[in-house]
């Protein structure tokens, strides 16, 4: 790319990564077209996900089937912890270069590019490659090679007013539902104790307060974009929901908990910690079969701007308290990984409404916080999810050793 034309193409490429498509092959299509607008001897993209690790090379402006290069393990160490590009050198070429790819919420990738001999790397190519790989981290075709890539600011958006509706609803029905479950409170005295007018006042009572349950949720999500930054205890609010789930659970699922003496608090007020906390640990009681584990670990963390990305939210930079959620079910289907937070309002589940995940998603963006959601790695089975909040002050001392508690939640 040493010559003006050659840039001049390698910049009108750029819009190209932007068509609308969902077809695997276009990302095939546009990274062999990228190779030849700029010249490259060599190009490729390696990234690695819960499906496995996909590997794309380019070369003389055509695909070959190559492995990954050997120095995508350490090129992804240098680029997380800062660096724009790294340049390695390859015998019988000007070397190779590697760029970060970040889809968001996702894990890091590698888009690289090697120049032939005798036309050495200058400051302004290297620019270009950093700048095509952040022009592709939320393109169309990386997200049909890789899943779907989210606008964590449009899911947000998107959420928030239907947030707004949800609590003018919420309101709106909760004064409907006052009214069916006083009257029915009010009319069961007067029917004859047993009978079948009785039984039938009683079920509308019964059905109001699942309808009040259901606006409950409705209110919690709604009110889930308010920032109430109070110190909050992480192990207090999971033994409070711990102790909410436990006549639910199915019998034999244990909770065990691991938390690093001296945890420090978060940067989140008590309630809407419980409504994140709560969902998370509901989903996993309810994925474990019987005599299931859910695991609960909290410690300390340093996040990078890299592994800040990796989350879906609004995480920044810094000391954070990382919360892990674990199941021992079957784990995802990999078609509903898919789907969540793309359609926010996802759910498998016949009785849900898709509302918990979303408020929680609420909660965490509000205050600056983060959510990943995994695979158990092998051999394991499950369902991993990962939280991240900011601290309520400084971080504290690195801890050596943790406590670890185990406690049945089913009979």
């Amino acid at each position: 790319m040493s010559s003006p034309g050659t840039l001049s193409a390698a910049l009108a490429f750029l819009p190209n990564w932007w068509q609308e498509t969902t077809d695997l092959a276009a990302f095939d299509e546009l990274l062999a077209g990228w190779g030849r607008a700029c010249g490259w001897r060599a190009c490729g993209f390696v990234w690695t996900g819960e499906n496995g690790t996909v590997v794309k090379t380019v070369q003389g402006g055509s695909h070959v089937d190559a492995p990954a290069p050997l120095e995508v393990p350490d090129a992804l160490r240098r680029l997380k912890s800062g660096e724009a590009t790294t340049l390695y050198s390859i015998p019988n070429t000007a070397g190779r270069v590697f760029a970060a790819v970040h889809p968001s919420g996702r894990p890091v990738g590698v888009l690289w590019a090697e120049k032939p001999a005798g036309q050495p790397w200058v400051d302004a190519e290297r620019a270009y490659l950093a700048l095509t790989a952040k022009t592709i981290e939320r393109a169309p075709a990386v997200a049909a090679v890789v899943g779907p890539v989210i606008d964590p600011d449009r899911l947000y958006q998107r959420l928030g007013d239907t947030a707004v509706i949800a609590g003018r609803m919420a309101h709106d029905f909760d004064n409907l539902l006052q009214g069916i479950i006083g009257f029915s409170d009010l009319t069961l005295p007067l029917v004859a104790p047993g009978s079948q007018a009785a039984s039938f006042v009683a079920e509308i009572g019964k059905v109001g307060q699942r309808g009040i349950t259901f606006t409950q949720q409705l209110h919690h999500l709604s009110r889930s974009g308010q920032v109430k930054p109070n110190p909050a205890s992480v192990p207090l609010a999971v033994t409070k929901e711990e102790a909410r789930l436990k006549a639910t659970a199915p019998p034999g699922v244990r909770v065990e908990k691991e938390f690093a003496p001296g945890l420090p608090s978060v940067a989140v007020e008590a309630g809407p910690l419980q409504i994140v906390l709560g969902h998370l640990l509901e989903n996993a009681v309810e994925a474990c079969p019987q005599g299931g584990v859910v695991r609960v670990a909290a410690r300390p963390v340093e996040l990078s701007d890299a592994d800040a990305r990796a989350y879906l939210g609004r995480v920044g930079v810094g000391g954070h308290l990382q919360i892990t959620v674990s199941d021992t079910g079957p784990g995802i289907k990999p078609e509903v990984r898919r789907r969540l937070f793309v359609e926010p309002f996802y759910t498998t589940k016949v009785r849900h409404r898709g509302l918990g995940l979303a408020t929680a998603y609420r909660v965490l963006c509000a205050h600056r916080g983060g959510i990943q959601i995994e695979p158990v790695p092998p051999p394991g089975t499950g369902t991993q999810v990962r939280v991240v909040l900011p601290l309520a002050a400084a971080r504290p001392p690195a801890v050596a050793n943790g406590s670890v508690a185990a406690t049945a939640v089913g009979g």
